[in-house]
């Protein structure tokens, strides 16, 4: 696709339907697009970061056509609240907002989500157009009739279905998103990877290595699979009730990961993606638990994990918290459960929900949820803050996940025996199978800073799987 192409598709959800228009450099020609629409108003709802970064081309061209009602808040996820939407109603309809008004949403999936709402909800309805910014609101929650936003137990509690006007993409803005909201987006596509599209995983997986996930052909491989991906599920079932409840694999633990992680650290915590990617990886565990998915598959869960960067690590987040969430999760009432069940989507194989196929949803013990959830956020392990002990490398997150994958073994105080940089016999071996599988002597450090470092992890595995359970049974007198 060059610069200078304007493209368009239809997304198809069941009978209803919209066009997305798609192109590069192109926020102009956006604006001057939706202009045309004949709106006697334009409700922009956004927040203050997109706002302040790409906010004044955008609005300009839309002022040459019609007033602009400005709604924007401070981002994160404590923007999709019936307060702030109360707020929204109110203005807009104090600023003169009628029928012939048009909501255009620009940002990422909260302002998206915030937006619909609003939509749906003035005067029984009106024109909703969604611009989005970021990869997880283009290549997913644009492709939706789902609006909704959180109640303060849960996400996505008090909704509807809306059916957008338009969506428009301007490809280049993706390209100015930090690395973590870049990665977002590809943890989306690798939940439909494994969910829904199996035969996609190697393209994404090479992408992923390659680790320019800015790139053109990147950007525009993850927006043709992600409407593949949707298209398959949605044509049939539009409202994502039945057999569309696929795509919400990775999401019941993730939700629950993003939204307690979000309530201690605001928007420095998990992004969506890679709170679903947590999910997807926690589902995989869960489901091999069960007898249901092979080793194999669980594996590229995790290596999966591994090559999106995503670290599972969250050692200030409760258990009996996430637990909570994922109890009083928005699926609850499809299945017939018991008090300490969950409703969940679980794979058989890459591509196959357990369960029937028009209901993929199985009820899953709750304590087995919280072994694993334990697991994944490093329950027991020492707070975030708390000194390591003496000759111990205060590795990162990613970097403890790694260890702990090879190891076999809970991320917890047992793996920061290995993380001694060489103090002991048994990190020395460890260390040295690494430097033997990476082909060269750098520091422990550097290896796992290094940007080729999912390549490493691929090439590594077997080797480290050996020497690891050998170099920890030595180490514990086993």
């Amino acid at each position: 696709m060059s610069n200078e192409t304007w493209n368009s598709t239809r997304v198809v959800l069941g009978e209803a339907g919209y066009l997305y228009y798609f192109g590069w450099h192109c926020l102009e020609r956006i604006a001057h697009s939706i202009g045309g629409c004949e709106a006697d108003k334009f409700l922009v709802v956004t927040d203050d970061t997109v706002l302040a970064l790409h906010g004044d081309e955008l609005l300009r061209g839309l002022r040459a056509h019609a007033d602009v009602v400005l709604l924007s808040l401070p981002p994160g996820e404590g923007m999709k609240s019936l307060r702030h939407l109360s707020r929204h109603v109110e203005h807009a309809i104090t600023a003169g907002a009628t029928r012939r008004s048009i909501v255009v949403t620009f940002g990422g999936g909260v302002p998206g989500n915030l937006g619909g709402m609003l939509a749906a909800l003035l005067f029984r309805g009106i024109r909703l157009v969604h611009v989005p910014t970021t990869t997880v609101a283009a290549m997913d929650s644009v492709l939706s009739l789902k609006q909704a936003i959180n109640s303060g137990h849960g996400k996505n509690h008090v909704g509807t279905y809306y059916t957008p006007f338009a969506v428009y993409l301007d490809l280049a803005l993706l390209q100015t998103l930090p690395q973590r909201e870049l990665r977002s987006g590809f943890c989306e596509a690798a939940k439909n990877c494994l969910a829904i599209r199996p035969q996609s995983l190697p393209s994404l997986r090479r992408i992923l290595r390659r680790g320019e996930l800015a790139s053109p052909s990147a950007l525009e491989w993850l927006l043709e699979d992600s409407l593949a991906a949707k298209s398959v599920v949605t044509t049939r079932d539009a409202r994502e009730q039945r057999s569309g409840l696929i795509l919400e694999y990775g999401h019941t633990i993730g939700h629950a990961i993003e939204l307690c992680d979000h309530r201690i650290r605001g928007t420095a915590g998990l992004s969506h993606g890679e709170a679903v990617a947590v999910g997807f990886a926690a589902a995989a565990r869960i489901s091999l638990a069960l007898g249901k998915l092979d080793r194999k598959s669980a594996r590229i869960h995790s290596d999966l994990l591994v090559e999106l960067g995503v670290s599972a690590h969250l050692p200030g987040l409760n258990v009996s918290d996430v637990i909570g969430v994922v109890h009083a999760d928005n699926k609850r009432g499809y299945l017939a459960l018991g008090p300490h069940e969950a409703a969940m989507v679980l794979l058989s194989e890459l591509g196959v929900p357990v369960g029937e196929p028009d209901l993929p949803l199985v009820s899953v013990p709750l304590d087995l949820v919280e072994q694993v959830v334990s697991e994944f956020i490093g329950a027991g392990s020492r707070p975030a803050n708390a000194p390591l002990p003496p000759g111990v490398d205060p590795l990162s997150a990613r970097a403890r996940v790694v260890w702990a994958e090879a190891l076999g073994v809970p991320i917890n105080d047992e793996t920061d025996f290995f993380m001694a940089g060489g103090t002991s016999p048994q990190a020395a071996q460890m260390l040295s199978a690494l430097h033997v599988a990476w082909g060269v002597r750098i520091p422990l450090r550097t290896l796992f800073d290094n940007p080729r470092f999912a390549d490493f992890v691929t090439a590594a595995t077997c080797q480290l799987k050996s020497v690891a359970r050998e170099s920890y049974a030595h180490g514990n007198g086993k």
